[in-house]
């Protein structure tokens, strides 16, 4: 049943949006309860904290796979990405989990900006956020580097030379999807992972991880919600 809200969520059009806040926050309070249970107090509370703290876009279940990865990747070398951070929300989450690891977040700050005919749920300049409210956000982490600007075009040189651990996405089009996926493809260590959101409802990211993904020896793990992983071949 959740995964079935979860799939009409992203469909309902903009008439609907109230409909669609109700169904995320039925899910949200849900998934909490579950996560308080099984995971405790803690990190339900850190989750909780953060949906209250800014417009949170992932659901809790998501939220904590964030965190969980970043925890894990923690102990790897390298450093660790996020593209499309909105508000802050799963970046809060994985410096929650991240200790001393450099984490890069990225990020237009002024909404998407290449929305097409690819990406019907989407639309230009959707997710816009104020970079100094976002710098803001994270100020109390260690080792949080901001770029300003459309990813991998403007900012990918600042990062060329890294290798990376692990990457959250969440830039929701397919043509920034497809650009993620051939910049941090080739950096990402032999067992980093890279975390993506909106492949389940969003056409456009499916289709890039369709066609970068396809030729390469890496499956692509569905996750129970919206978001897809892989984890690096060595």
């Amino acid at each position: 049943m959740l995964q079935t809200l979860v799939r009409l969520e992203g469909k309902i059009p903009t008439r609907f949006r109230y409909t669609r806040h109700m169904s995320r926050a039925f899910i949200h309070s849900f998934q909490l309860r579950i996560l308080g249970f099984y995971k405790g107090a803690a990190i339900r509370d850190l989750v909780k904290r953060v949906h209250h703290e800014v417009d949170c876009q992932i659901l809790s279940n998501e939220g904590y796979m964030a965190y969980s990865l970043a925890r894990a990747q923690s102990t790897m070398d390298g450093v660790m990405a996020e593209v499309g951070t909105y508000q802050g929300a799963s970046a809060k989450l994985i410096c929650a989990a991240k200790g001393d690891t450099e984490f890069h977040v990225f990020d237009t700050f002024c909404g998407l900006l290449d929305a097409s005919e690819e990406d019907p749920l989407f639309r230009q300049h959707d997710y816009a956020a104020s970079e100094e409210s976002v710098r803001k956000y994270l100020a109390d982490y260690p080792n949080v580097i901001f770029h300003k600007g459309l990813f991998p075009a403007d900012t990918g040189s600042d990062v060329a030379d890294k290798k990376f651990s692990f990457v959250n996405l969440d830039v929701d089009t397919y043509a920034s999807t497809r650009d993620c996926l051939e910049f941090f493809y080739p950096r990402l260590l032999p067992g980093g992972i890279l975390l993506s959101h909106d492949y389940a409802q969003a056409e456009g990211v499916r289709k890039a991880f369709d066609e970068v993904l396809g030729t390469k020896p890496e499956s692509i793990i569905e996750l129970p919600e919206s978001q897809c992983m892989f984890v690096k071949q060595g």
